[in-house]
């Protein structure tokens, strides 16, 4: 029984000071997998089982990876997935340029979270078309078909979301579960000289079935947070009898921490006394008053030492909560941390090798660098040669009676003036530590 199609425009992103609730990642550890070639029309097969379980989101998917910081205008997609709290359904999407998406929720006589169940996605440039074990489900001749023209990887993952209207109420007693993977085929798209699928139009170039994972085709990087309830883990994909398997599991709460401050210098606004400044990131679920800076010493700059594991992080400052006054780079700038996609976030990579992290200390609200947290380092070494000498004087005397967007406001006050000055002689002719 084919189900009718229906138009979906997203607004579930969101962006500038409005993260997403669920942005923590820290729910669960989950499976994926992508090919390291992209593909522009074809036939693409797999035999899998799905994993039950509420907020569970099982897939087989095409999708433009490399889209080059050209989001949303560059967004090609074609799914087939299969929701952990519906047993005898299975979905299948196209998504469009910016954000534009068409649905079919097809009904099945068998639960994909118990069958292994062959099915195909059939790309051409003006139809998709989508198989269940050899018969056509459902497809697409839509008006927005003709954008999908972008070469996709082939992609599988696991992960899980709470959306009632889509998932479910996400249910960690579902962990762990796993979706397994027979196999994987691609056939090019080879009109009038092919020999498979739909009028023969599809010629066959590989098989994958899985007896070891292949490192030349298949990437198993991790890639970070998804869901975004979940992370991906290298080791929740495994090669196993001759099938892939991706599980979704308990959080792996053995990720090594390091201490990482934060600070912001809010010197450009007005504070009240009861005002407090907050960092809010994906390491707390983009809560707004729950890490709290403070300013110990009057100076305006505002701090606070966290610990964190390793890896990306990205964050804003706020003024007592979601609704108050929020610091967070322009898009694109050069301080937006991932300018390649649509979120406005400060960041900082916090690697194996160090042993306490500190951000960059920014002007309020500005990409603009007003001092520096690190007490190891040496403000007044303007030309990096860890040295603090003439060339220094010079570079802070050609910024004198600078009162916006400073480089070289040693004291933090906003301007370069004479307090800059004696704080750089009082170095003047020291190596830096």
């Amino acid at each position: 029984m084919r189900a009718l199609p229906f138009l979906i425009l997203f607004a579930l992103l969101m962006t500038g000071s409005s993260p997403a609730v669920w942005a923590q990642n820290d729910q669960c550890d989950g499976g994926a997998l992508k090919t390291h070639d992209a593909f522009l029309y074809g036939r693409f097969e797999t035999r899998m089982s799905s994993t039950q379980g509420s907020g569970i989101v099982s897939s087989f998917f095409l999708y433009n990876w490399d889209l080059n910081c050209n989001w949303p205008a560059a967004v090609n997609e074609i799914d087939i997935e299969m929701t952990g709290n519906l047993d005898n359904s299975v979905q299948f999407t196209t998504h469009h340029p910016y954000l534009t998406s068409v649905t079919d929720i097809v009904p099945t006589p068998f639960n994909p979270h118990t069958t292994m169940v062959d099915y195909a996605i059939e790309w051409e440039p003006n139809v998709v078309r989508w198989f269940i074990n050899g018969e056509v489900s459902t497809f697409f001749t839509h008006q927005y078909i003709g954008e999908l023209v972008h070469p996709m990887r082939i992609f599988m993952n696991l992960w899980a979301v709470e959306n009632l209207g889509w998932t479910g109420e996400w249910d960690p007693t579902a962990m762990p579960g796993m979706s397994r993977y027979d196999y994987v085929k691609y056939y090019a798209y080879t009109p009038g000289t092919g020999n498979a699928g739909t009028s023969n139009n599809y010629t066959l170039e590989w098989v994958d079935d899985f007896d070891t994972l292949d490192a030349s085709r298949w990437d198993q990087s991790e890639d970070g947070s998804v869901g975004p309830l979940c992370t991906f883990r290298g080791a929740n994909v495994e090669v196993v009898g001759g099938e892939l398997q991706l599980s979704i599991t308990e959080p792996n709460t053995a990720v090594p921490t390091r201490p990482v401050t934060f600070g912001v210098d809010a010197i450009s606004i007005a504070l009240a006394p009861t005002d407090v400044i907050y960092v809010a990131g994906g390491f707390n679920s983009w809560c707004a008053n729950c890490d709290a800076l403070s300013d110990d010493d009057g100076d305006l700059v505002w701090a606070t030492t966290l610990n964190l594991p390793l890896g990306q992080h990205e964050f804003q400052y706020v003024v007592n909560g979601w609704g108050g006054a929020v610091s967070q780079p322009q898009l694109a700038s050069s301080c937006d941390y991932n300018p390649c996609d649509e979120w406005t976030n400060y960041g900082i990579s916090v690697e194996e090798e160090m042993e306490h992290a500190y951000v960059d200390l920014h002007c309020w609200n500005t990409c603009n660098l007003c001092g520096d947290l690190n007490p190891s380092t040496c403000p007044a070494d303007l030309d990096g040669d860890n040295f603090v000498g003439v060339n220094d004087v010079l570079m802070l005397l050609g910024e004198f009676g600078c009162s916006a967007g400073c480089t070289t406001d040693l004291d933090g006050d906003g301007v370069v003036a004479i307090g800059d000055v004696l704080d750089m002689l009082g170095t003047f002719g020291e190596n830096c530590p």
